[in-house]
């Protein structure tokens, strides 16, 4: 995945970039390296990943880890005081082999190191049935134990399963106006149609309304018939944001 890396030019007119939301599938690679071009190498001490739990079959709850991580450049290591408050709520839970299995972080570690070396990483599955109050005692959690200016929040979500590429893309458009205007009811309300985690999304939106981060701009949006350059009657779609001040 990191051969041949196209050089993308950043978006000047961003200012300080706070979070971003990237494909996990990695058919998109391309697009999650756009995104890791757009912000500022040297800026950010610790990420946080976000991403959704596809099993869920430990209904509301969120897994995380203290160990670190083997990557091809070496270890991303685990801000493990920042976990460890976390862990303090009965809802979060320590799992090595779910955040391993889970690709939805474990394909984005590699690009966090390869291009963010010396940052500490806190790791985040969320099940589909997580509460929203749940969401809002971890997002003050993560605000109280975070220095805002040196955090990167990152989403790794999907969007559209398995419509035909019209379909899709409408779909794209339905889920694009609803993070738009932050509407969180719209958003919880979607299925794989739209997107594969509304919950996360919904995490990503609370943690940028805490860092009073309100400007965002789609980077990207793209779909696998697009990238494989061939008819596919069931695609997966992408869009890429990015969240700054």
């Amino acid at each position: 995945e990191f051969i041949n890396i196209p050089d993308y030019i950043p978006d000047k007119s961003v200012g300080p970039v706070k979070g971003f939301i990237v494909p996990h599938h990695l058919v998109a690679k391309d697009l999650i390296h756009e995104a890791f071009q757009n912000i500022s190498k040297d800026k950010y001490k610790t990420v946080v990943l976000i991403g959704p739990d596809h099993e869920s079959t430990h209904k509301g709850k969120i897994f995380t880890t203290l160990s670190n991580w083997q990557t091809p450049t070496g270890i991303l290591e685990t801000d493990s005081e920042l976990t460890k408050e976390l862990l303090k709520h009965s809802f979060i839970e320590a799992n090595d082999k779910k955040l391993t299995m889970e690709h939805s972080t474990s394909s984005l570690i590699p690009f966090i190191n390869y291009y963010l070396k010396d940052v500490n990483v806190v790791s985040l599955v969320l099940t589909k049935q997580v509460k929203l109050e749940d969401i809002e005692i971890l997002a003050e959690a993560l605000y109280e134990n975070i220095k805002p200016d040196e955090t990167l929040f990152i989403t790794s979500v999907d969007f559209s399963h398995y419509l035909n590429l019209e379909s899709a893309n409408n779909m794209d458009l339905i889920s694009m106006e609803a993070i738009s205007n932050k509407d969180i009811k719209k958003i919880m309300s979607f299925t794989n149609d739209n997107l594969d985690s509304p919950i996360s999304i919904v995490t990503m939106l609370k943690m940028m309304d805490k860092q009073n981060t309100r400007e965002s701009i789609v980077l990207n949006h793209s779909n696998s018939e697009f990238i494989l350059k061939k008819k596919i009657e069931e695609t997966t779609s992408y869009v890429t944001y990015l969240f700054y001040q």
